[in-house]
Protein backbone atom coordinates (compact mmCIF):
# COMPACT_ATOMS: atom_id res chain seq x y z
CA UNK A 1 0.00 0.00 0.00
CA UNK A 2 1.33 3.31 -0.88
CA UNK A 3 2.13 5.99 2.21
CA UNK A 4 1.72 9.45 1.20
CA UNK A 5 5.66 9.63 2.35
CA UNK A 6 6.50 8.34 -0.97
CA UNK A 7 4.00 9.97 -3.22
CA UNK A 8 4.70 13.09 -5.29
CA UNK A 9 2.31 16.01 -4.99
CA UNK A 10 1.73 18.81 -6.78
CA UNK A 11 0.75 22.65 -6.16
CA UNK A 12 -1.93 23.78 -8.58
CA UNK A 13 -3.47 26.27 -6.80
CA UNK A 14 -1.79 28.60 -3.44
CA UNK A 15 -3.80 31.97 -2.30
CA UNK A 16 -4.41 32.90 1.43
CA UNK A 17 -7.16 31.53 1.80
CA UNK A 18 -7.40 28.21 -0.15
CA UNK A 19 -4.75 25.83 -1.65
CA UNK A 20 -5.16 22.85 -4.52
CA UNK A 21 -2.42 19.44 -4.27
CA UNK A 22 -2.73 16.56 -6.59
CA UNK A 23 -1.41 13.38 -6.09
CA UNK A 24 -1.65 12.63 -9.80
CA UNK A 25 -0.52 9.12 -9.41
CA UNK A 26 -3.35 8.36 -7.20
CA UNK A 27 -5.95 10.40 -8.59
CA UNK A 28 -6.11 12.41 -5.45
CA UNK A 29 -6.84 15.98 -5.34
CA UNK A 30 -6.35 17.79 -1.93
CA UNK A 31 -8.69 20.77 -1.02
CA UNK A 32 -7.58 22.87 1.94
CA UNK A 33 -9.32 25.89 2.90
CA UNK A 34 -8.06 28.79 5.57
CA UNK A 35 -11.09 30.59 6.26
CA UNK A 36 -13.66 32.59 3.97
CA UNK A 37 -12.78 32.75 0.26
CA UNK A 38 -13.22 35.02 -1.28
CA UNK A 39 -15.03 34.91 -4.85
CA UNK A 40 -11.66 35.36 -6.94
CA UNK A 41 -9.39 32.72 -5.02
CA UNK A 42 -12.63 30.16 -4.66
CA UNK A 43 -13.30 30.44 -9.05
CA UNK A 44 -9.96 30.04 -9.07
CA UNK A 45 -9.29 27.43 -7.49
CA UNK A 46 -12.04 25.62 -8.96
CA UNK A 47 -10.86 26.54 -12.51
CA UNK A 48 -7.30 25.21 -11.83
CA UNK A 49 -8.58 21.91 -10.33
CA UNK A 50 -11.24 21.29 -12.85
CA UNK A 51 -8.11 21.64 -15.78
CA UNK A 52 -6.18 19.13 -13.54
CA UNK A 53 -8.78 16.80 -13.32
CA UNK A 54 -10.03 16.71 -17.04
CA UNK A 55 -6.21 16.05 -17.93
CA UNK A 56 -5.41 13.26 -15.02
CA UNK A 57 -9.01 11.97 -14.77
CA UNK A 58 -9.39 13.04 -11.18
CA UNK A 59 -12.22 11.41 -9.29
CA UNK A 60 -10.72 11.16 -5.43
CA UNK A 61 -10.82 14.61 -3.76
CA UNK A 62 -9.51 15.58 0.10
CA UNK A 63 -12.14 18.49 0.88
CA UNK A 64 -10.41 19.96 4.48
CA UNK A 65 -13.46 22.35 5.21
CA UNK A 66 -13.38 22.27 8.61
CA UNK A 67 -12.50 26.32 8.20
CA UNK A 68 -14.44 26.89 5.01
CA UNK A 69 -17.06 29.66 4.28
CA UNK A 70 -17.94 30.77 0.77
CA UNK A 71 -20.45 33.25 -0.42
CA UNK A 72 -24.10 31.43 -1.04
CA UNK A 73 -24.01 32.80 -4.38
CA UNK A 74 -20.06 30.83 -5.03
CA UNK A 75 -21.61 27.40 -3.17
CA UNK A 76 -24.36 27.80 -5.75
CA UNK A 77 -22.56 28.59 -9.06
CA UNK A 78 -20.04 25.28 -7.57
CA UNK A 79 -23.55 23.26 -7.36
CA UNK A 80 -25.15 24.26 -10.29
CA UNK A 81 -22.41 25.20 -13.06
CA UNK A 82 -19.54 23.28 -11.62
CA UNK A 83 -19.94 20.03 -10.49
CA UNK A 84 -22.30 19.24 -13.58
CA UNK A 85 -19.62 20.95 -15.77
CA UNK A 86 -16.80 18.66 -13.90
CA UNK A 87 -19.32 15.32 -14.14
CA UNK A 88 -19.65 15.95 -17.71
CA UNK A 89 -15.94 16.15 -18.40
CA UNK A 90 -14.73 13.27 -16.19
CA UNK A 91 -17.74 11.22 -15.38
CA UNK A 92 -19.92 11.06 -12.09
CA UNK A 93 -18.31 8.27 -10.37
CA UNK A 94 -16.57 10.25 -6.98
CA UNK A 95 -15.11 9.58 -4.15
CA UNK A 96 -15.27 12.71 -1.50
CA UNK A 97 -13.54 12.18 1.78
CA UNK A 98 -13.87 15.45 4.07
CA UNK A 99 -13.24 17.36 7.31
CA UNK A 100 -16.61 18.86 8.80
CA UNK A 101 -16.76 22.64 8.30
CA UNK A 102 -16.99 24.43 11.40
CA UNK A 103 -19.97 26.09 10.30
CA UNK A 104 -23.11 23.98 11.38
CA UNK A 105 -25.05 25.23 8.43
CA UNK A 106 -22.18 23.82 5.95
CA UNK A 107 -22.24 20.82 7.73
CA UNK A 108 -26.07 20.00 7.00
CA UNK A 109 -25.63 21.84 3.12
CA UNK A 110 -22.91 20.05 2.29
CA UNK A 111 -23.55 15.85 1.61
CA UNK A 112 -27.52 16.72 1.10
CA UNK A 113 -26.50 19.31 -1.75
CA UNK A 114 -23.74 16.87 -3.05
CA UNK A 115 -26.04 13.33 -3.28
CA UNK A 116 -28.88 15.81 -5.19
CA UNK A 117 -26.35 15.74 -7.88
CA UNK A 118 -24.96 12.87 -8.95
CA UNK A 119 -27.17 9.74 -9.48
CA UNK A 120 -27.38 6.74 -7.18
CA UNK A 121 -24.07 4.90 -6.52
CA UNK A 122 -22.02 7.77 -8.53
CA UNK A 123 -21.33 9.26 -5.48
CA UNK A 124 -19.19 8.03 -1.98
CA UNK A 125 -18.80 10.35 1.05
CA UNK A 126 -16.73 10.05 4.09
CA UNK A 127 -16.40 11.92 7.01
CA UNK A 128 -12.84 12.00 7.99
CA UNK A 129 -10.98 13.47 10.73
CA UNK A 130 -7.56 13.72 9.64
CA UNK A 131 -6.05 13.90 6.27
CA UNK A 132 -3.04 10.96 6.65
CA UNK A 133 -6.85 8.73 7.12
CA UNK A 134 -8.74 10.62 4.34
CA UNK A 135 -5.94 9.72 1.59
CA UNK A 136 -5.85 5.64 3.23
CA UNK A 137 -9.75 6.03 2.26
CA UNK A 138 -9.25 7.13 -0.81
CA UNK A 139 -6.72 5.17 -2.01
CA UNK A 140 -8.39 2.25 -1.03
CA UNK A 141 -11.86 3.28 -2.28
CA UNK A 142 -12.38 1.54 -5.90
CA UNK A 143 -10.03 -1.49 -5.56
Amino acid sequence: MNTTANIKVTDIYRSNYISADLMASEGIFIIKSKGHCPRKDFKGLLQEVGQHAKKYQVGKWFLDLQHFSASPEDIDWVVNEWIPKMTKTIGCKHYVAFTFPENVIYQFGFSRRLNKLFPSGCLHIMPIAAKVHAVKWLQECDQ
